[in-house]
């Protein structure tokens, strides 16, 4: 996905599925718990950490590179470590942040601590509840300001009588009535790149019950989803980039 990326690239990472956590390590998490996603081979191979994925698809990014994420699955509040999360009411740092030079922003489907729904589209296909909002939401609305695309995927939500709240974390500060278009890149705003290490946190694992965290044997908690891909399709190719159609709210 970042191999060979430069300035004016434009990037989009999707998941779906089954999350996690484990314990920090290094104690940057404010909860002492590192956010995980599960492959299908996990049982085998291991959970893959924000961390690692940070590392993978985040901190390399020149400035100048684009990089929207959606990852819909438990746990999933801060699933890509970035710096900054929107409260509602302005943009929280975190207590440890890793500052970098792209322009990311990442939509989870929750909170760290609360766990992601399963859904159907209109067309019958299983897919995560906020995937499907988000979808939704894009269809009807392609170029909303990133205030009224949380705000509707929030009514898309309740409506449906989900109760978890989609959050969104980025690694630069910006204002909410930015319009959401993939193409729109921000320049680097941070003053330094790397960790700022302010407090060390002690891990607060979770208990849960039921065949997967039987399956991953460390009693954290864990929910389900069902990967998701086609229903994005659609969307890539037009309203959400500067050239297409601006039909706003």
């Amino acid at each position: 996905l970042v191999a060979g990326v430069g300035p004016g690239d434009v990037l989009f990472f999707h998941f779906s599925g089954h999350g996690a956590q484990k314990e920090d390590p290094h104690g940057y998490e404010e909860d002492g718990m590192n956010e995980t996603i599960l492959p299908m081979d996990f049982e085998r191979a291991g959970q893959i950490t924000d961390d690692q994925i940070g590392d993978f698809i985040v901190k390399g990014l020149p400035e100048g590179v684009s990089l929207t994420a959606v990852m819909d699955c438990c746990h999933s509040g801060t699933g890509l470590d970035l710096p900054y999360k929107w409260t509602g009411r302005g943009w929280h740092e975190e207590t440890n942040p890793y500052f970098s030079l792209g322009d990311v922003q990442m939509f989870s489907g929750c909170e760290d601590d609360d766990t992601s729904s399963d859904a159907s589209t209109a067309y019958g296909a299983a897919g995560g509840a906020m995937t499907t909002a988000f979808a939704d939401v894009l269809r009807a609305h392609p170029c909303p300001s990133y205030f009224e695309l949380l705000d509707l995927m929030h009514r898309n939500l309740r409506h449906r009588g989900f109760s978890q709240r989609p959050q969104l974390s980025s690694t630069q500060r910006f204002d909410f009535d930015r319009p959401f278009l993939l193409d729109d890149i921000l320049p680097n705003s941070n003053p330094q790149v790397g960790r700022v290490v302010r407090r060390k946190f002690p891990p607060q694992p979770r208990a849960m019950r039921g065949p997967l965290a039987d399956m991953l044997g460390i009693g954290l908690a864990v929910a389900g989803g069902m990967v998701l891909g086609d229903m994005m399709g659609g969307l890539l190719g037009g309203g959400l980039f500067g050239g297409g159609d601006d039909w706003g709210l």
